[in-house]
């Protein structure tokens, strides 16, 4: 799942960064970020419809089970049909959408309207930030089409893809606790912006771990860190 982004960035430009798609129609995505309660106890079924995520939100629930399908189908062609089935519903689970955009830094420029935004995203149910992780998606599928869509999903749950059972894990937790069980050290990591965009950096790292190195790319420090850490779990 992706780090926390820069809040300070525009909700366009974060949206590009955290999902992997330009919007072309930010109506689009400001509705995607806007909670029905943000409309007003006076506002009209029809404001709702039209300013509010709760329509994306149904959309984007179907989207994502599509998605999470398709990838999980071509993923793991020895799994059978309830392996794949439970991986799904972990992946679409309300825990896991909430923890994925929480990460992406989009809810900083979500809405939500007095009764739930007091404290900010941090005390917002979690079935409100997961809500957001589904509108959303539906308004990359609006804007940019299914392409799109699975880069989203690839890019905000990221390692649960390819490890739906054990993805969860930071990688380099599990690589901190090898080491300490084989060396009594923990691994060492050095990590640069190597190239890229502003909007869209890459970072690579290396990882030590007694003689033995490993590197990662990522569109971020945490991601390449994880990526070396997982390569060096891989040959050890």
């Amino acid at each position: 799942m992706p780090d926390h982004a820069d809040p300070s960035l525009s909700r366009l430009a974060l949206a590009h960064q955290a999902l992997g798609h330009a919007f072309g129609d930010p109506d689009l995505l400001m509705q995607a970020c806007t909670h029905a309660s943000r409309c007003g106890a006076q506002a009209t079924p029809e404001q709702k419809r039209e300013q509010a995520n709760e329509r994306l939100e149904f959309l984007g629930d179907a989207l994502l089970g599509a998605a999470l399908c398709l990838q999980l189908f071509r993923r793991f062609p020895d799994a059978d049909e309830g392996e794949l089935s439970r991986w799904k519903a972990r992946l679409a689970s309300r825990e896991v959408l909430a923890k994925a955009i929480d990460g992406s830094g989009l809810l900083a420029h979500c809405l939500v309207g007095a009764q739930l935004g007091g404290g900010g995203p941090d005390t917002w149910p979690i079935s409100v930030k997961a809500n957001f992780c589904e509108s959303l998606l539906a308004a990359v599928f609006l804007d940019g089409g299914f392409h799109a869509l699975h880069d989203a999903v690839e890019r905000l749950l990221g390692a649960l893809l390819d490890d739906p059972v054990h993805g969860h894990e930071d990688p380099r937790q599990r690589l901190q606790i090898w080491c300490l069980e084989h060396h009594r050290a923990l691994p060492a990591y050095v990590c640069a912006h190597t190239s890229g965009t502003a909007h869209a950096p890459v970072f690579t790292a290396s990882v030590s771990a007694g003689e033995h190195t490993a590197t990662g790319s990522g569109a971020s420090r945490k991601r390449a860190e994880s990526a070396a850490a997982e390569a060096l779990l891989r040959f050890l």
